[in-house]
């Protein structure tokens, strides 16, 4: 289990690095008074990612089992399976961090607002609860994270309670940028507006040339590990 935790901890990271621009709207919804839109958020983001993970890990373990019962060395053919997922999605994620650098403010301009953080104002819970639902779970560059991290999982054990409890704890740490608003407020009490209006501003502002240093990392980081496991 602590094998399955180690090896899932970086692309849990990067999920919640990358998620960072979502939680605006958290930010936005709270510094409005929507508290129960900004909860519902952070749900709809939880399932999201543990729908995706859920499911990953079980077709993971249902390939492995056909792998093993056809052939001797079924071992051998789920890390060669884990390891192609994982070039897979290394690749994706070098083309996400082409397409958000070019995306970036040149010149001075003013950066391009998402369509999404443009409609904040309208959100519902139960939309803000749809919104993070799909975006965790459809989203290009949230979702190959995910199913990197629960392919690490499966790979590194095939008991399910250990996947679970793996699996648990890489959803938390995957949504603390989306809970990070919420807990500023709840811990910085007056100060929190000012923090997150700031924090909003920048986020903003940067939002594209981060996102971009980060997918490289990232898959940089997921298409070695690929590559070494076809060693």
């Amino acid at each position: 289990m602590l094998a399955a935790i180690g090896l899932s901890l970086p692309i849990a990271l990067g999920l919640l690095f990358v998620s960072m621009p979502m939680a605006v709207i958290v930010l936005v919804m709270i510094t409005a008074g929507a508290h129960r839109g900004a909860a519902s958020f952070l749900l709809g983001w939880v399932l999201g990612i543990s729908a995706v993970v859920a499911v990953t890990i079980v077709i993971a373990d249902y390939s492995f089992a056909e792998s093993e019962s056809e052939s001797a060395s079924g071992s051998a053919q789920s890390s060669v399976w884990s390891s192609v997922v994982r070039i897979v999605l290394g690749l994706v994620l070098f083309g996400l961090a082409f397409k958000q650098w070019r995306a970036r403010p040149r010149d001075g301009s003013d950066p391009t607002v998402p369509k999404w953080m443009k409609s904040i104002d309208g959100l519902t819970p139960r939309k803000a609860f749809g919104l993070a639902f799909l975006s965790a779970a459809v989203n290009p560059k949230n979702a190959a994270l995910a199913v990197s991290g629960a392919a690490t999982i499966a790979v590194a054990t095939n008991v399910v309670a250990q996947q679970i409890v793996a699996a648990v704890i890489f959803t938390i740490i995957a949504s603390v940028g989306i809970a990070s608003p919420i807990l500023v407020k709840v811990f910085s009490g007056k100060r929190a507006d000012d923090i997150l209006v700031s924090a909003k501003a920048w986020m903003t502002a940067n939002n594209a040339v981060m996102m971009a240093v980060i997918l490289v990392i990232l898959g940089a980081t997921v298409l070695g590990e690929g590559l070494s496991g076809l060693q």
